[in-house]
Order: C-alpha cells, then sequence, then structure tokens
C-alpha cells in the first residue's frame, strides 16, 4: 500500500512539474518572436551582462534612457570564441539585431561593436525558411503561440557571417 501512495505521489508532482513549465520553455529557440526582416542597431551602456543557458543576456540602456533586453545566441557566441565577460556593466556599445515583434524594447543580438573598437559578430543572418514563413504568418495576424507550435526545433538551417563563418571583425 504505502509503495502505490509514493508511486501516485511521484506520479502527480511530475504531473504538476510538467503542467507549470512555461509553453516558451518549450519553444525559446525560435527567432519567430523576433523581427528578423528588419534588424535594427541601438548604442547604449551596457547595464548587465549575465552569460547564462540557454541565452545569455544583455541588459542596455540607449541613449534615451530606454531598457533594452537583449538575447544572445550562446552557440554562435562561444563559436566565435568571445569570453563570458566580453560585455561588461558601464561599457558603451552599438548592438545589432533583430527587434521584438510586440514593439517591446527586447532584441535577438547579431553583433556589437564596442565604442572605438572593431564589430564583433555573432549571428549576421537568420538562414531559417522556417523564420520567414513564421514572420508571414505573425504579420497576417496568426497568434505568436500558435507558430511557435508549428516551428522545428532549433539548429536548423542558421548560417554565420558573410562567409559562412562567425569571428571576430566580421561584417
Amino acid at each position: 500500500m504505502d509503495k502505490k501512495i509514493s508511486t501516485t505521489g511521484a506520479f502527480l508532482v511530475a504531473l504538476i512539474i510538467i503542467l507549470a513549465t512555461p509553453i516558451k520553455a518549450f519553444a525559446h529557440h525560435s527567432y519567430a518572436p523576433f523581427d528578423i526582416r528588419n534588424p535594427v542597431e541601438i548604442s547604449g551602456v551596457a547595464e548587465e551582462f549575465v552569460f547564462v543557458r540557454p541565452h545569455p543576456k544583455l541588459s542596455l540602456i540607449d541613449g534615451e534612457g530606454v531598457h533594452w533586453e537583449i538575447e544572445v545566441p550562446l552557440l554562435f557566441w562561444t563559436r566565435a570564441g568571445y569570453a563570458e565577460d566580453e560585455i561588461k556593466p558601464g561599457d558603451e556599445l552599438t548592438v545589432r539585431g533583430w527587434p521584438a515583434r510586440n514593439g517591446r524594447p527586447d532584441m535577438a543580438m547579431s553583433g556589437f561593436t564596442p565604442k572605438g573598437g572593431e564589430y564583433h559578430s555573432v549571428l549576421e543572418r537568420i538562414g531559417q525558411e522556417f523564420a520567414n514563413e513564421a514572420a508571414d504568418r505573425i504579420e497576417a495576424g496568426e497568434e505568436l503561440e500558435s507558430v511557435l507550435e508549428d516551428m522545428p526545433p532549433s539548429g536548423t538551417g542558421f548560417q554565420g557571417g558573410p562567409d559562412g563563418r562567425q569571428g571576430r571583425g566580421q561584417q
């Protein structure tokens, strides 16, 4: 009897954890939330750079005082050979990337230029045909969650810089 109760309890705990996990956690690799057709550049001061999995995050305050949350593609960052502390609080930067479709000051980084430095390429273009398809569906009014459910997993179709590689100084 005790074994049946503990098995049932373990099942219920696992079920609660699964049901409590946000849907976004299962689809965080898609670029559908970002406007990949209209890259932007913003300049400002790094407030914080947190190197965590699955995506490092850069908090940047632009010249108008807007607080930007910038997602950094970890795989491409590490392939390019950048250090975990490449960006430090107080660094003045210009960040290139794809802004959030919902108008919030969120962005997916493609690269950055430290003040007085050279451009650091991270991920120059999204080579996913799925991302363009997702953009079309969202622009047509389909809900983001519905679009994300149909997207393939990460790692399909990404490309590097102009010559297919990633690294320092690429433009």
